[in-house]
């Protein structure tokens, strides 16, 4: 009795049920986009809810960002909410297509009790080096991923819960930069793989602003090129990881080379010489990051790169 889609609509290419009143998929998602974009600027700029960081704030927070778009802005798959067309949706069975489920509906409360519970019990990683409190908040962020508590809109709910635990934490957490296959990765090798290195990874990157600026300005030569980088998974080479790579071009002080799997953005001073020309294979081994020039926010290319 999920009752969050629209009877009669292919359930693969429909929109789940919306205060638009769009059936389609497709335009939904560009309806709703700005809509929601607009709800995060306002949780960013210190207008969202409280924050308490427990149950009722991660639903106060994917109340606030879907409040234009969904009757049951606020309340998780487990429950039961009575929408305008008289039927209940609630929709306790939840899975990724040829994917592992998420948590079943019932044990969503006791779940999101106890990341309240590890938060309250840690002081909210309050006082923690920045790589110590990365790699904390990545836990958090999996597990939350982990029950996927809402029908949609898990994946902006949770960026804003752990950009607001950074936050009040003396930290920044910066998913600009983060392409959608990447977090796709992240997320689906922390739920189904119990696998927390990605995105202990990426939180350890995105808490970087050296690190940030370098994908930023990956991602904004990409653009300018019509590749599509969303589609790739894109990162900063790991300090002290040897790897093998094929080169791709310089731009000023970082270049871009590729692996089977990967984009990699380094720093031009890790380079061998003589530097290596387009399509030659090469292997360096990254140093710090934290010389780099980090540049004013101004100068910055800024946006969200996924759902």
């Amino acid at each position: 009795m999920p009752n969050y889609t629209y009877p009669g609509v292919d359930p693969l290419r429909a929109a789940v049920k919306n205060k638009l009143g769009l059936t389609s998929y497709d335009d939904f998602e560009i309806v709703s986009a700005a809509l929601v974009a607009s709800r995060a600027s306002e949780i960013l700029a210190g207008a969202g809810p409280a924050r308490s960081f427990d149950a009722a704030h991660l639903k106060a927070i994917h109340r606030h960002l879907f409040q234009d778009v969904y009757e049951w802005a606020g309340h998780t798959r487990d429950e039961q909410v009575k929408l305008s067309d008289g039927t209940v949706a609630t929709e306790p069975m939840l899975r990724k297509v040829d994917g592992k489920p998420f948590m079943d509906g019932p044990l969503i409360p006791a779940a999101l009790e106890r990341i309240a519970t590890t938060l309250r019990e840690s002081n909210f990683l309050r006082g923690l080096p920045r790589e110590e409190f990365a790699a904390r908040a990545a836990d958090i962020m999996i597990e939350i991923n982990g029950a996927h508590p809402f029908r949609e809109g898990n994946s902006r709910t949770q960026r804003a819960f752990v950009r607001e635990l950074a936050k009040q934490a003396g930290h920044d957490l910066d998913f600009s930069a983060v392409t959608r296959e990447r977090m796709n990765k992240a997320s689906i090798a922390g739920n189904e793989q119990g696998d927390s290195t990605m995105m202990r990874r990426m939180f350890g990157e995105i808490t970087n602003p050296a690190r940030v600026a370098a994908l930023e300005k990956a991602i904004d030569d990409l653009g300018r090129h019509d590749f599509p980088w969303n589609d790739s998974y894109v990162a900063t080479a790991e300090p002290g990881r040897k790897v093998e790579v094929t080169m791709a071009g310089i731009a000023g002080d970082q270049f871009m080379a590729r692996t089977d799997t990967a984009i990699l953005i380094g720093q031009v001073s890790d380079l061998p010489t003589p530097h290596p020309v387009r399509g030659e294979m090469f292997s360096f081994e990254p140093t710090s990051w934290e010389r780099t020039r980090q540049p004013p926010r101004h100068e910055r290319t800024r946006g969200g790169r996924g759902r």
